[in-house]
């Protein structure tokens, strides 16, 4: 199996010097590639199939690339709205701490956010020319692959962490399914091509055998997007026909009948969401500051309606927006919004850009854009039934979206020194 490539024209190598494009050395080349073993452990839990757990691998990465962040010297250099955004959304967490009903939810939720920092930020700082965009991003659609055989193999589940529950599992395949999609029509060597056509087929599978309702909206909202934004409309289109052609020839009836209740709101687990949903607003009205993070689930039972015909102490919102709402108050509301509005305007710049000069790399960004954008949909349209506010999915895409449109922007202004020294 080959991977991408090291070298494009117009762009270093990862061990060369220094060059009019951007800053890429030996000194982070090492802190680069453990980006790798990071996105290995934390989505594919090798830690814990290997019987490793003790070694606490995870937390090992954090504490490096930390150190590497520190020692970079480049944290206090990187201005970036959404960065500076996320620090005051964990800001507004860890003030909730000593407030919270229970302090204890609120403060592992603001170290949750707060560990999540050293890979996002790594990211940012390492993933700085088109070439290493790539490898990570190939590097992710590998992973994807290996949680979707899993998923296969082990009737809709995971590995564990955030894939135990089908609905979450299918969630995240959601996400990386629009890049296999799109960097297939990238892609002009044939093994690449058939690893990201296989990637997507198994992808689209997993999600069938997971019998997620929230996961089915989730690919239609995908699929939806790839045909409103792709160049390729009609190719799409056959494509996404054929697709749920195959998916109703080789699904069994119990999975066609769960499909056949997502609109059906009478329905146990509908009613308990809409319920659910309910308290939070209640909950919101009176705490519209918030009432702090992981703390929805302590305060439930106070605002849980009569449709409950016992206490519900722990019960979480079983959706992004009403875990939001409630838990961080409007102050987090805004601070959220503006991180979206920056992500979507991002995607749809890489979508749009045009530098002659570098024109495959264009290409790859632009697709890289659409694909964001779809993977944005797929995200939102899942989690709006799902409690995955604090789960890394997001805000790690927040890293890859901020890099993306950093190496953008460093090549728009080599594209412009090159034409003021032409003329």
């Amino acid at each position: 199996m080959e991977i991408p490539e090291l070298s494009c024209s117009g762009f270093p190598q990862i061990n060369q010097p220094m060059t009019a494009v951007t800053t890429t050395n030996s000194k982070n080349t090492v802190w680069f590639y453990l980006l790798f073993v990071y996105l290995v452990f934390e989505y594919g839990r090798l830690h814990v199939t290997l019987n490793i757990d003790f070694a606490r691998p995870i937390m090992i990465l954090i504490v490096i690339f930390t150190g590497m962040i520190l020692l970079s010297n480049q944290l206090f250099t990187l201005k970036n709205k959404q960065l500076t955004l996320l620090w005051m959304f964990i800001f507004l967490l860890a003030l909730f701490i000593p407030f919270a009903r229970n302090n204890f939810y609120a403060y592992q939720c603001t170290k949750t956010m707060l560990l999540y920092m050293p890979f996002i930020v790594s990211v940012i700082i390492c993933v700085n020319t088109t070439e290493r965009l790539k490898m990570i991003v190939f590097i992710c659609v590998l992973i994807m692959m290996y949680i979707s055989i899993y998923a296969i193999t082990h009737h809709g589940h995971g590995p564990g962490n955030y894939f135990l529950d089908e609905n979450d599992l299918s969630l995240y395949i959601n996400m990386w399914i629009p890049f296999c999609y799109f960097l297939f029509f990238y892609e002009e060597k044939w093994v690449l091509k058939l690893l990201y056509a296989v990637s997507l087929i198994l992808g689209l599978a997993a999600v069938v055998v997971s019998f997620s309702r929230g996961g089915f909206i989730g690919l239609i909202a995908v699929a939806l997007t790839i045909v409103m934004f792709s160049k390729r409309r009609l190719i799409s289109l056959a494509i996404i026909l054929i697709t749920i052609l195959f998916i109703i020839l080789f699904s069994d009836e119990s999975y066609k009948s769960e499909m056949k209740t997502i609109t059906d709101t009478k329905e146990s687990t509908a009613i308990e969401r809409i319920e659910s949903w309910k308290s939070g607003w209640n909950m919101f009205l009176d705490n519209p500051l918030g009432v702090g993070g992981n703390n929805f689930l302590v305060r439930f039972d106070e605002y849980q309606t009569d449709y409950f015909k016992r206490g519900m102490w722990g019960r979480v919102a079983h959706s992004i927006w009403f875990t939001l709402l409630p838990e961080l108050g409007l102050g987090g509301v805004i601070i959220f919004s503006f991180m979206l509005y920056y992500n979507i305007r991002d995607a749809f710049h890489l979508k749009r850009i045009s530098i002659p000069a570098m024109k495959r790399e264009t290409i790859y960004l632009n697709q890289l854009g659409q694909a964001f954008i779809a993977s944005l949909a797929g995200f939102f349209a899942s989690a709006t039934f799902l409690s995955v506010l604090y789960y890394a999915h997001y805000w790690y895409m927040l890293g890859f979206i901020v890099a993306a449109t950093s190496i953008t922007k460093e090549m728009q202004m080599m594209q412009t020194i090159h034409l003021q020294k032409s003329e």
